[in-house]
């Protein structure tokens, strides 16, 4: 760390060339492959403004690739540097104005996590949740091997609409942990932009869906308890993988440790637990010393 070292902004023309840093030795850096991938597509077809800034150590992203992405109170970050001890990521996080949100979440590489910590302590930043989930990984020519689901008949897969927002958002794990604005502007956007699948039964009704998030990855999969024991998750996680193969992407999810059931549908669907992910949210409050 250095006293000339300062955030400086890579513009979003920019966002396509630094993605194809990480086309090397694939799929190692398929996070930020695809992390910058889905941010990309937000930023040309969105038809509102998407205040999203990504940020480099004193403009040296060509170097390394070590990058931050903001995206309000959600921050992403990757470095492509064969540094051990992070040097680059830890100078350009230690830039981060932390003190300047409400409520900080962060997606990142257990590998990563000495880095966070040691940021956490620095800047005095405390933990509200730290989760550790295993991270799953499906090549798009591994997708397209599998078996179409048979569904059962008077089902049938749709793409998720706006009109089905309340519904799944009423069903969110998280909507309890995250305000209701971020939460709910959050699924709107990852409904509208992204990838899903939901299975909808002949009254119409969905009974079980599955997302991808902003770093590309299966994310919400639900499905309503009273359909629940009938492989309807299986279906729809399938499915989706399927369908991102056919727009030429790979799959991947993460799901926490204590998640068995999950665990197991992952598993047996043949995604491979390739490393783990950490989900962590801090907040700026100092803490006082008694």
């Amino acid at each position: 760390m250095t006293d000339c070292d300062q955030l400086v902004e890579i513009p979003p023309k920019d966002w396509i060339e630094l993605k194809h840093l990480f086309q090397r030795d694939w799929p190692r850096h398929e996070f930020a492959y695809y992390l910058l991938g889905n941010y990309i597509c937000w930023k040309s077809k969105h038809h509102e403004p998407i205040d999203v800034k990504c940020y480099s150590l004193n403009g040296n992203w060509r170097a390394d690739g070590t990058f931050a992405l903001q995206d309000g109170f959600e921050i992403y970050f990757y470095s492509a540097a064969q540094d051990v001890n992070c040097t680059t990521l830890i100078r350009l996080l230690s830039q981060i104005e932390w003190e300047s949100y409400h409520e900080i979440s962060m997606d990142y590489l257990e590998k990563y996590h000495p880095t966070v910590e040691r940021i956490i302590g620095d800047r005095g930043l405390t933990v509200a949740s730290s989760n550790l989930a295993n991270y799953y990984f499906m090549s798009k020519e591994q997708a397209l091997a599998l078996p179409s689901p048979a569904i059962p008949a008077g089902f049938v897969f749709e793409r998720l609409q706006l009109k089905d927002l309340d519904y799944i958002y009423a069903q969110w794990p998280l909507r309890n942990h995250i305000s209701y604005e971020a939460g709910y502007g959050l699924l709107k956007r990852l409904i509208q932009l992204n990838a899903n699948v939901g299975l909808f039964n002949d009254n119409g009704v969905l009974v079980s869906w599955c997302l991808t998030d902003q770093t590309g990855a299966h994310s919400d999969l639900q499905t309503m308890p009273e359909h629940c024991r009938h492989g309807y998750g299986r279906m729809v996680v399938v499915e989706l993988a399927k369908r991102l193969a056919c727009f030429g992407s790979d799959s991947k999810a993460y799901v926490l440790h204590d998640n068995h059931k999950s665990i197991k549908l992952f598993d047996s669907v043949g995604f491979a637990n390739i490393q783990n992910l950490r989900w962590v949210v801090v907040n700026p409050t100092v803490k006082k010393n008694y």
